[in-house]
C-alpha cells in the first residue's frame, strides 16, 4: 500500500480552511508515513506577487510546515512542497521562488487561462475545442520550460466541463500529449497520479489511465501520489486506486523528494 500523499493543502492556501495540524492527524490516523504540503502558488499574466502570493505568504507556509515537522517527527514526515500554478507565464519569478525556499517537491499545475480559474468558464458558451487546444498550449510551455518535479493533475480541465455536463478529454489530441510526455521524459519529469477526480464527477484519476499509459510507452519512469485534500476527511483517499492504476499501467514504484533530490 501507498503510504505517501504529495498533493495537500492547509489553511495558508486560500481554498482551504483545514489547520496543517489537523491535516498531520488525518494522516497519522490513516497510517500514513509522509505527507507534502503543496499550498498554492498561481501566476497571472499582468504581474506575480498578486494578493496572497507574495513573500510573506511563502514565509508563512515554511514557518507551518517547520512546526508541524517537529511536532509529529516521531510519526509522520511532513514535507514543504509547492503547487505552482501557470509557472510559464511568470518563468524569471518562478524559478526565483523555487531556487529561494528550500522547498522538498514542486508541483507544476495549470489551473487558469486568461487569468480565469477553470472552474469559472461557462462550458455551454466555449469553444471547447479551443479551450483544450489553448490548454494543451499552456502544458507545453510548461514542460518545456519549468523547474519542477512533476505535471500535477494533467487533465484537470475534464473535471470542470464534466460538472457542467461538457466532456473535454485531451487524450483526443494523442500526438499532442504524447509530445507533452516525450518532453517531460527528455527532462526526466515525472506525472502526479492525482487521485481528487476518485471523489468527483469525472470518477477517475488525474490524468487517465491512457495517458498515464502513453508516459510509460514514451519511455515515463517517475510519478507520484496525491489526494489533493483540502481537509482532513480526504487525506489519503484514492491511494490504493493509484497503487492499482500505476501497477496496471507498468510502475514499479512511486517516488519520494527530500530537497528536490528523487528518492
Amino acid at each position: 500500500m501507498i503510504q505517501l500523499d504529495y498533493h495537500l493543502h492547509c489553511l495558508n492556501s486560500p481554498d482551504s480552511k483545514e489547520s496543517l495540524e489537523a491535516i498531520c492527524q488525518a494522516a497519522i490516523q490513516k497510517d500514513l508515513k509522509e505527507i507534502m504540503v503543496t499550498d498554492h502558488y498561481e501566476m497571472f499574466t499582468d504581474d506575480y506577487g498578486r494578493n496572497p502570493y507574495r513573500s510573506d505568504y511563502l514565509d508563512q507556509c515554511f514557518d507551518t510546515v517547520l512546526k508541524c515537522r517537529e511536532k509529529y517527527r516521531d510519526q509522520l514526515y511532513v514535507g514543504f512542497g509547492i503547487e505552482l500554478g501557470q509557472l510559464h507565464l511568470q518563468p524569471d519569478a518562478a524559478a526565483r521562488i523555487v531556487k529561494e525556499y528550500p522547498f522538498d517537491y514542486v508541483i507544476a499545475s495549470l489551473h487558469k487561462l486568461d487569468d480565469l480559474d477553470l472552474k469559472y468558464y461557462d462550458y455551454s458558451r466555449t469553444d471547447v475545442r479551443d479551450l483544450c487546444r489553448r490548454y494543451l498550449n499552456g502544458l507545453n510551455e510548461i514542460a518545456e520550460i519549468g523547474d519542477f518535479d512533476c505535471i500535477g493533475h494533467m487533465d484537470l480541465i475534464k473535471r470542470y466541463a464534466a460538472e457542467q455536463g461538457y466532456q473535454i478529454r485531451i487524450e483526443d489530441e494523442e500526438e499532442t500529449v504524447r509530445k507533452i510526455l516525450r518532453t517531460l521524459v527528455e527532462r526526466k519529469k515525472g506525472l502526479e497520479v492525482n487521485t481528487s477526480g476518485i471523489r468527483q464527477k469525472v470518477g477517475e484519476c488525474f490524468p487517465s489511465e491512457i495517458i498515464l499509459k502513453w508516459y510509460v510507452e514514451e519511455g515515463g519512469k517517475f510519478a507520484t501520489v496525491g489526494s489533493d485534500a483540502h481537509c482532513g476527511r480526504n487525506v489519503g483517499e484514492g491511494l490504493t486506486e493509484a497503487d492499482k492504476l500505476l501497477n496496471k499501467v507498468g510502475f514499479l514504484h512511486v517516488d519520494r523528494f527530500r530537497s528536490r533530490v528523487r528518492i
